[in-house]
């Protein structure tokens, strides 16, 4: 799973974000792309004020669940803090006990045989080296800023680039959120 921490946010992204009525979040992102193959990603996002994300805060978790037959579905619950950590990590020292693995019923079952990270997704990246953007391969590109101290793109790029370039990120001076626009 790509995970890329939000350790390297500044103050000009985070007044980006103030600016356009946008929070930043932490999120996990998992979806199928077709009837056998799924894709994910941990990613910082730029949250809007439309969407129940929006207000969750401090020690609360929220899901967004997209069904077939239910639609959308948000639910929230305290997900940090002395009680719900420990009650998870007694869960879980329970469940090792006795065996029991987590696990993904739909891959058990044979209907998602598939992982890819071939997967668009649109992103704001802060940067301060000219050359950075070129390492994106943006397909497309629908912001770009420039001033002294502060450059970004907003364009949509391939979740296997930002996988190829992994290992690269924790040196390079940006960040990177996702914008939660869908890429058809």
């Amino acid at each position: 799973m790509f995970n890329y921490g939000i350790s390297s946010i500044s103050r000009n992204d985070i007044r980006y974000a103030r600016e356009k009525g946008l929070k930043i979040k932490l999120l996990s992102y998992a979806a199928k792309v077709n009837d056998n193959t799924i894709t994910s990603y941990v990613l910082p996002r730029f949250i809007s004020t439309d969407k129940h994300l929006y207000y969750v805060d401090n020690e609360y978790n929220g899901v967004v669940a997209e069904a077939a037959f239910a639609d959308k579905q948000f639910f929230s619950g305290k997900g940090a803090g002395g009680h719900p950590t420990g009650s998870a990590v007694l869960s879980d020292i329970s469940a090792n006990s006795f065996g029991y693995r987590y696990e993904y019923k739909k891959w058990e079952q044979g209907t998602v045989t598939n992982y890819t990270r071939n997967h668009k997704l649109e992103i704001y990246l802060r940067y301060s080296d000219e050359h950075v953007p070129d390492l994106f391969h943006f397909d497309s590109i629908s912001e770009d800023f420039k001033s002294l101290d502060y450059k970004y793109v907003i364009g949509i790029t391939n979740l296997e680039q930002l996988y190829s370039l992994r290992d690269r990120l924790p040196g390079m001076d940006i960040f990177i959120a996702g914008t939660g626009r869908k890429i058809q």
